[in-house]
């Protein structure tokens, strides 16, 4: 009786028309709840429905007796974006929609102007598939899984991140895009930085690995190269993996894999990175502004996370190049719920000397008995090296996620070469493998917690064993071994719109394991040794105030407590961002960190000499905690598709050793502690035209050391010290093909010089200039790139690209490093050991998207 009667009061407050032909009911923004049963007298239904689910929904209609059923479900859906599903005769079924339902999108691209759009990439992530607009802007796409990610993607605009419920109105909408130089700053805006797929914010450089665009020399995103791309980053050995972030040595960067700290990143003894680009989701680098979650190191932090979402379809991809060749999956196996990651990497180098590999190898085993080898690819040197990951991921619920992750790298060198009656075998292995566990779990809207751990192994192993009529007689061993692993919870809570408060405490037990030994059938010589292990307890907590308007600011303080050091060190980080105008702002960061773990430069020489240095652990003796205070003061400006950046710095490192600091006295072999000053200054210039992009950076760096008792405590330019470095780089994009081309030029590397040799006696003696007064000569080189993408057929879900690159263009032979020494033999020798660079180096890609 009371269903009955709101019925009819509500028939009061409604225009009603009757009409021979049809009967209509008009009903303005009324209640679900009080709606429902006029629909289902008026059609003869009967609704099913949590109460709770509609009772905040308002609808207006137009109920007409000619209209069908279908009709009235559609603009129910869209009004509510709520699913009302007909399950038997005259019976619906109102629920909410997740992921597994599919609905569809269509619209308008548009300009600014209101013009349409045409030829613009809409690209659907859950099912990874592709539409593009037609003349009038428009797109449409039928089965899009509710709830997933659109991203719409045009040159000259800014890239528009869209959900797919947005899509449920009545009318196909309207989307506009923006141009990409200029700024709004009431919405989250990123800077493209380099190029697509690279911006920047706040401090942060991200790389979203998807959508990269072909950087100069390389036809596959590698992480660590495209970072030497940035300004501040210089790499005086041409390696991948040795990062010299702003004066500081590369095993002072933080470098984590879903959490998980790796201690060695590089292949071919650091000529590739070690991380498969294909299988990374996104990078974020920071040279300053490090947010106080991040310890251990001092200098840049690269944190790199592969995909985290449920797979809703199996894709992947495979390709090759000519060095070697990989393969990811990625795989649902429970709908919305569990989905694994998984991917394989190995060079065929051991099978197949490509002029590539030559190339390569010929820039890494130069100067080494290796290299006295002709011709150098012999049958009896093999080297390989691999690589995989494994990622689970499972989302039991809205509010919980966890992800279990996995990563392994090998290089293995075996070298043999042999007379009648003697023989020598160099082998030769590294090792990086690492766990990780990660529960995450939402709270509300505005708090979350994470639970973690993780567990990391690296294994260095090298032995050269001489043999004579096949019995061993010597063998020379380095070994240096690392077990590390910790936990960590962390906390985040929005106050408000624009204030959030983050915090955590994390603890980390590292063991570090090196030794050098000298061993036959008769005795065993230890050279050095160490065994030595370090808990630490970490607590940070960091508040942070972003207004899009005004201004950003993040304010953080760490505690570390060294257990065995039994010291404290408090790390307080504020980085600030002010916006002058919508092109203008400046920013500045002050940040003081510590780093207990440590690369040092071996004492002990030996004839291969590709892995000369080892991890170690600071103590109370040798090897103090270094410290190191760091400051910035910089400005960006961006307007007209200009976009120019100048960031100016002052570090200060503390407690750094002769060995850590890469530096082998001359004078003497004992330890001396001192510190390094670092100024410098970054600027880069962008500008973008319509299907063209070029960028310059320039960078000053000095760097300045001083030892106790060394140089009479003066002090004198690092090891790695680069004072200036110009890089251009230049893109163009044509329909499917993508075309870069680079030039990198910097001042020689600082040396120290021999005055004079003494060969009069049994032992060479050399005589040393001041050190690090001399610079190589300057240094040079182009690169180009190019690649296409293609489809074969034209509904095709699989892509294909193919990749073309050229470093060192125009085969520059560039100095890279000059060392004097002299041999550890009883045949003592003067030795002048020269590293020359990359000569011209190709390299040809393909791969297979699906």
């Amino acid at each position: 009786m009371i269903r009955l009667l709101c019925v009819c009061l509500l028939l009061c407050s409604i225009s009603v028309s009757s009409q021979e032909e049809a009967k209509v009911i008009t009903i303005n923004n009324k209640p679900l709840p009080s709606v429902i049963p006029i629909i289902e007298e008026f059609y003869n239904l009967k609704f099913s429905y949590i109460d709770t689910l509609i009772e905040d929904e308002n609808i207006s209609l137009i109920l007409n007796s000619e209209d069908s059923l279908d009709n009235l479900i559609k603009q129910l859906q869209q009004q509510t974006k709520l699913k009302f599903k007909i399950t038997g005769k005259n019976f619906v079924t109102i629920s909410a929609l997740d992921k597994r339902d599919r609905i569809t999108v269509c619209g308008y691209i548009l300009d600014e102007e209101q013009k349409p759009l045409k030829d613009i990439g809409i690209f659907f992530k859950a099912n990874r598939t592709n539409v593009t607009t037609d003349n009038k802007g428009y797109f449409e796409s039928s089965q899009v899984p509710y709830n997933s990610v659109i991203l719409i993607s045009a040159p000259g605009f800014r890239q528009r991140i869209l959900n797919s419920k947005s899509f449920l109105t009545d009318e196909c909408i309207k989307i506009n895009l923006t141009n990409a130089h200029e700024e709004i700053l009431d919405e989250v805006f990123i800077q493209e930085y380099l190029a697509k797929g690279i911006t920047q914010n706040k401090e942060v450089i991200h790389i979203d690995l998807n959508n990269v665009e072909v950087l100069p020399g390389r036809t596959e995103p590698d992480i660590l190269q495209t970072i030497q791309l940035t300004p501040g980053v210089n790499n005086p050995f041409e390696t991948a993996s040795g990062l010299f972030v702003r004066g500081s040595s590369p095993n002072q960067n933080l470098v984590l894999w879903n959490g998980i700290k790796t201690y060695h990143q590089g292949h071919l003894f650091g000529m590739l990175s070690a991380f498969n680009p294909y299988v990374a989701k996104e990078v974020n680098f920071s040279k300053s502004g490090v947010s106080a979650q991040y310890g251990d190191r001092i200098a840049g932090v690269i944190d790199i996370k592969s995909e985290n979402q449920i797979a809703e379809r199996f894709s992947g991809g495979a390709g090759f190049n000519m060095i070697n060749a990989d393969i990811v999956a990625h795989i649902p196996v429970l709908q919305d719920k569990i989905s694994i990651q998984v991917s394989g990497r190995r060079s065929y180098t051991d099978v197949l000397k490509t002029f590539t590999y030559k190339q390569l190898s010929d820039r890494v085993f130069q100067n080494t008995k290796i290299a006295e080898t002709d011709p150098l690819n012999d049958e009896d040197n093999d080297f390989f090296y691999l690589d995989y990951n494994a990622n689970l991921i499972l989302q039991p619920s809205d509010s919980d996620k966890i992800e279990i992750n996995t990563i392994y790298s090998k290089n293995d060198l075996d070298f043999r070469r042999s007379d009648t009656t003697e023989s020598f075998n160099d082998e030769l292995t590294t090792e990086n493998e690492g766990y990780n566990f990660k529960w995450s779990h939402v709270y509300s809207n505005n708090f979350n917690t994470k639970v973690s751990g993780y567990y990391t192994k690296y294994l260095l192993n090298y032995q050269f064993i001489t043999r004579n009529l096949g019995a061993i007689t010597e063998i020379e061993s380095k070994k240096n071994s690392i077990g590390d692993f910790g936990a960590e919870l962390g906390l985040n809570y929005k106050i408000s719109k624009y204030q959030s408060i983050s915090g955590g405490y994390q603890l980390s037990n590292n063991t570090i394991k090196y030794a050098f030994v000298t061993a036959t059938p008769g005795y065993q010589l230890i050279l050095d040794e160490d065994d030595s292990f370090l808990n630490t307890h970490a607590a940070y907590a960091e508040y942070t105030l972003d207004n899009p308007k005004s201004f950003y600011v993040s304010v953080g303080l760490r505690f570390n407590f060294y257990a065995e050091l039994d010291k404290t060190y408090i790390e307080p980080r504020i980085f600030a961002q002010k916006y002058i105008t919508k092109n203008w702002e400046v920013n500045t960061s002050l940040e003081y960190r510590s780093q207990a773990t440590s690369q040092i430069q071996e004492s002990v020489v030996s004839d291969l000499s590709l892995e000369n240095k080892v991890w170690t652990l600071a103590n109370n003796d040798q090897f103090p905690v270094i410290s190191s205070y760091q400051f910035t003061l910089g400005s960006s400006f961006r307007k007209n598709k200009w976009y120019l950046d100048i960031d100016g710095y002052y570090k200060q490192i503390e407690d750094i050793t002769t060995l850590t600091s890469g530096f082998i006295n001359p004078i003497d072999n004992t330890y001396h502690i001192g510190e390094s000053r670092v100024f410098g200054v970054d600027f880069f210039l962008k500008k973008r035209f319509k299907n063209y992009k070029t960028w310059v950076s320039y960078s000053y760096i000095n760097t300045s050391n001083t030892f106790e008792d060394i140089n009479n405590d003066e002090s004198f330019p690092g090891n790695w010290n680069i004072e200036h470095t110009v890089k251009w780089s230049q893109f163009y994009r044509v329909n499917n093909f993508q075309f870069s081309l680079g030039w990198i030029w910097h001042t020689g590397k600082v040396f120290t010089n021999v005055s004079g040799v003494d060969e009069s006696g049994e032992i060479v003696i050399l005589e040393f200039d001041e050190i690090n007064s001399n610079n190589l000569p300057e240094y040079h080189r182009l690169d180009f790139s190019a690649i296409y993408d293609f489809k074969i057929g034209y509904n095709s879900n699989i892509n294909y690209r193919i990749g073309l690159s050229v470093l060192n263009l125009y085969n520059k032979r560039n100095l890279l490093n000059r060392e004097f020494r002299t041999t550890n033999s009883l045949n003592n020798q003067f030795i002048n050991s020269d590293i020359l660079s990359l000569g011209i180096t190709p390299n040809i890609s393909f791969r297979v998207f699906w």
